[in-house]
């Protein structure tokens, strides 16, 4: 008989990402699962449980502090890395971010999107010890003050997104429609767009240098991103499907596995196949129908594979067509990131004869269109 208090997890043990919410943002997240929650995560779910009224306090004095000069902030068109995952978008964050004229909200700040402005200096040093120095789901260095992508932080600001998903993944997919806010209301749509701004605003109030944002469902949010920022630039990184796929797979296994507010998710994960190619398609045929809103020089398309053969060239290529400056300041910075991390090896993923083929199938004007063959089962 399984005991119920063990936990299993996938990957390793990671933190909970929901202690950044607010109270009230906990128990909507809590009501949406039906309080599906397990025995062996109680403990944990207890302590997001007494975390969370102290951020609701606390984003109220921030807000008493700040919130006239975060409204009053003008946003530097920022730079939206919009890749899939698993296409290297964690990298060219990360590369971007080495230039000390750009920078990327960190971990703490998109997992505590509510309090970092009044807690980032002593408690985003203290959770360094917390984390793990890499993350579970692959060799990427990972810490507080870490490149992290701006979803998380929509997540626990309490807006609409699919990434609500990982907190009851027996359940399966949750907020579908805010990939591509079709279907939505205006009111919904409206909703998000607000909460999304606010964020970029509390981040440029805070790291006042131009900011290199991050999610992949932003593929298919271009209409939404240029209504907002008129001005941005556009990074699009491709990459093998087939890698794509296995990758992708093993990160959500991991992701509901450490962050499922119930343990263990299901053996069989049958919808979980299904999930990763549908947003695949989804994302690669939103953003194929509007990538030509924006202008050539304010977008660039990447192949990963290009990427890590010869990452100068390729950067100094993305700051030529993007207009982001001279190149020089950004360099000592990239080549130092490359020296620290000369024994990184990448997670190898291996496919079923069957995940072949059907990954071959629904990838076919994906890979015509980035130059990727065809793989036998």
């Amino acid at each position: 008989m399984r005991n119920p208090f063990k936990i299993e997890r996938v990957g390793g043990a990671s933190p909970y990402v929901w202690y950044g919410m607010r109270f009230g943002t906990w128990a909507k997240l809590l009501a949406s699962g039906r309080f599906d929650v397990t025995l062996n995560c109680l403990p944990r779910i207890l302590a997001v449980t007494a975390v969370t009224p102290v951020n609701s306090v606390l984003h109220q004095v921030s807000q008493a502090a700040y919130g006239r000069r975060i409204r009053e902030t003008a946003v530097t068109p920022p730079v939206f890395i919009i890749g899939h995952w698993r296409t290297g978008t964690t990298l060219m964050q990360e590369l971007l971010d080495c230039d000390p004229r750009l920078a990327a909200p960190n971990t703490y700040q998109c997992m505590f999107p509510s309090s970092f402005l009044l807690t980032q200096g002593l408690v985003g040093r203290w959770t360094r010890n917390m984390l793990p120095a890499t993350r579970p789901f692959d060799n990427m260095t990972f810490g507080p003050d870490r490149p992290q992508e701006e979803e998380f932080a929509l997540l626990n600001s309490g807006a609409k997104t699919p990434y609500a998903t990982l907190a009851f993944p027996r359940h399966g997919p949750a907020n579908m429609g805010y990939i591509d806010f079709a279907g939505l209301s205006d009111a919904d749509r409206d909703a998000w767009e607000r909460s999304y701004l606010t964020l970029i605003k509390r981040y440029q109030f805070s790291i006042d240098k131009r900011l290199v944002l991050k999610s992949p469902y932003h593929a298919a949010r271009i209409p939404t991103l240029l209504e907002l920022f008129p001005d941005a630039r556009f990074v699009f990184t491709a990459r093998d499907p087939y890698e794509i796929f296995a990758s992708h797979v093993r990160t959500l296994k991991v992701l509901a596995s450490n962050q499922g507010l119930h343990n263990p998710i299901p053996a069989d994960d049958e919808w979980l196949n299904a999930y990763v190619l549908d947003v695949f398609e989804q994302l690669f045929q939103t953003y194929e129908r509007d990538r030509s809103l924006i202008p050539a020089n304010r977008l660039v398309e990447m192949r990963f594979e290009d990427l890590v053969a010869d990452p100068l060239a390729r950067l100094r290529d993305i700051y030529g067509q993007l207009e982001l400056g001279d190149f020089a300041p950004a360099e000592p910075g990239i080549t130092a990131y490359f020296d620290e991390r000369k024994g990184y090896r990448r997670n190898e993923n291996r496919l079923k004869p069957v995940d072949v083929g059907l990954v071959g199938e629904r990838s076919r004007p994906y890979r015509e269109r980035f130059g990727y063959a065809t793989r036998d089962a």
